[in-house]
């Protein structure tokens, strides 16, 4: 973060993070925010309880414990990031809980219940963050559209039966959310003028939290 970067105060659930310095901002949030996280969008794709899904010979009772734990993930997780950006309208149309509410659908379809335990509830302090926690949360939609085909093909799942989680947006309902948060990133941080650091450590907290929580051992 620059020296002399000023603070820019705003009310709470408002952005509230630094100016960013004449001369970054010619690449935008998200280019950087992509960067910022390569690794770590690496390493989360060796864990193996994810790896597994694209295996030729996937097993149905190891869908089912993937699709329990990021159940657990989502119900700790989307509660704080929807209330830290509760002050930007243009982010609404992606906090529609449609991640949570698809797990839940799944699970209900194969009559399993949720996990009884779940992670700590990560603690985001200002909106801009908040963006970065999305960013990672709206890129694993677009990536599901992998997973979907692969899993239908394997177990026989459906968006309507079992594969809501990673099949339920069709791939133009995906990009579109997708460029919609490209769109609140420039206009909320970039246009802004405020620093994307604050994103960039969310989202890799983001993205630690889940792969720390996808390799635990739980019940």
């Amino acid at each position: 973060m620059p020296q002399d970067a000023e603070r820019q105060p705003g009310p709470p659930g408002r952005l509230d993070a630094p100016v960013i310095g004449e001369a970054t901002r010619d690449v935008s949030s998200f280019e950087r925010l992509r960067s910022a996280t390569r690794s770590a969008h690496a390493s989360i794709e060796t864990v193996p309880a994810l790896h597994r899904l694209l295996e030729p010979e996937l097993d149905a009772a190891d869908y089912l414990m993937t699709l329990r734990k990021l159940h657990a993930f989502h119900a700790a997780f989307e509660p704080g990031l929807a209330s830290r950006l509760l002050g930007i309208s243009r982010a609404a149309v992606l906090l529609d809980g449609r991640n949570l509410r698809a797990l839940q659908a799944d699970l209900a379809w194969f009559g399993a219940s949720p996990l009884r335990c779940s992670p700590s509830p990560m603690t985001l302090p200002c909106a801009v963050a908040g963006l970065g926690a999305l960013y990672v949360m709206e890129g694993s939609n677009l990536g599901g559209r992998i997973i979907a085909r692969h899993v239908s093909r394997s177990l026989g799942v459906s968006p309507f039966a079992g594969g809501a989680f990673y099949g339920g947006l069709t791939a133009e309902q995906a990009g579109l959310r997708w460029q919609k948060l490209k769109e609140v990133l420039r206009l909320e941080i970039d246009q802004a003028q405020l620093a994307w650091e604050p994103a960039a450590a969310a989202a890799l907290q983001t993205f630690g939290a889940l792969e720390q929580w996808m390799r635990a051992d739980v019940d």
